[in-house]
């Protein structure tokens, strides 16, 4: 698997016209209603938002995992994943994945970035690091992944940092039908719950 340390070129073809536009999203294992390429878990009422644990993606990980809303940890809505990345230590890419299935597929032209706020505690683990990775099963095609590091961050007073993610792309017109988030781990040992927020696909 070719890693890529910083910016993500992404030579497959993307888009996000929905950015903005509001839809029903059950997506398999959310519920609510969701805004296309937006997601930032502002309505108590939307759930996962369509977001569900994509178990038989997962990629040499093998640990107990769970998906579920948090309003409470950070006194606003994010996305709990509960991981444990304690069996792969050793490994220099373990990953779970998450999914979101789209009602339709999205317009993605202009788009050159998908970003979101990643919640972890340093403590929780002895060494490594995350590694985030997104495509889509753009029919045959498949949009691309990265292997930049997710480090530091904003101490938020409770034993966890914010990291504000941003992976760049090379924008494209385009359809994707859904999408994947592999949140990798390397060679770490990581056993507890890490939380996304203000997950979306970013227009220039």
């Amino acid at each position: 698997m070719k890693l890529m340390k910083g910016v993500l070129l992404v030579a497959a073809v993307l888009a996000c016209a929905g950015l903005v536009a509001s839809c029903a999203s059950s997506g398999g294992g959310g519920g609510g209603r969701a805004p296309l390429g937006v997601w930032n878990f502002e309505n108590p009422d939307a759930d996962t938002m369509g977001w569900y644990l994509a178990n038989n993606e997962f990629y040499q990980y093998k640990g107990a995992t769970k998906l579920s809303r948090d309003d409470t940890t950070f006194g606003k809505g994010v996305l709990r994943i509960d991981v444990d990345y304690t069996g792969h230590k050793d490994s220099e890419w373990s990953e779970m994945k998450i999914a979101n299935d789209f009602p339709k597929s999205i317009d993605m032209k202009g788009v050159d970035k998908f970003a979101f706020d990643f919640y972890y505690n340093p403590s929780l683990r002895t060494s490594g690091v995350f590694k985030p990775k997104i495509w889509s099963n753009n029919g045959s095609k498949f949009i691309n992944e990265t292997g930049i590091d997710i480090e530091g961050g904003e101490n938020m007073g409770n034993g966890f940092l914010k990291a504000y993610v941003e992976i760049y792309i090379v924008p494209g017109a385009g359809f994707i039908p859904d999408m994947r988030l592999g949140i990798a781990g390397y060679l770490t040992d990581y056993k507890g719950p890490i939380f996304l927020g203000n997950i979306a696909w970013v227009k220039k």
